[in-house]
């Protein structure tokens, strides 16, 4: 009886150490695979992050062209004006006081 018991225990013992072993090669498996994932989230990660950049660095250079666009426009534009004016100053007097007449209608015709 006692050598039964013996036995047993030995079988047990076994069977425990041999589920320890799968339990821990499992771990390793489930910590190499979960390493390997994080390096490539961290790839993926590195990737869009130069993405970003890129586009940024695009859209940057673009808005700096059309802000040079914009300015050079807007001074063509004065420049127009201002020849106009000296080319008819009585014309622009009256243009500027109609202006100045409307707009002053409208803001105390609300009242």
């Amino acid at each position: 009886m006692a050598k039964n018991i013996a036995d047993q225990a030995n079988r047990l013992v076994k069977r425990a150490s041999t589920g320890a072993e799968e339990m821990t090669e499992r771990a390793r498996e489930l910590a190499q695979q979960a390493a390997s994932m994080a390096g490539e989230a961290a790839s993926a990660l590195a990737e869009a992050r130069n993405g970003a950049w890129d586009v940024a660095q695009k859209a940057g250079a673009s808005a700096r062209g059309l802000a040079d666009h914009a300015y050079r426009s807007g001074r063509r534009g004065a420049e127009d004006l201002a020849e106009r004016v000296e080319e008819r100053p009585l014309l622009a007097l009256l243009v500027a006081g109609a202006i100045g007449y409307a707009l002053a209608y409208l803001l105390h015709a609300r009242r």
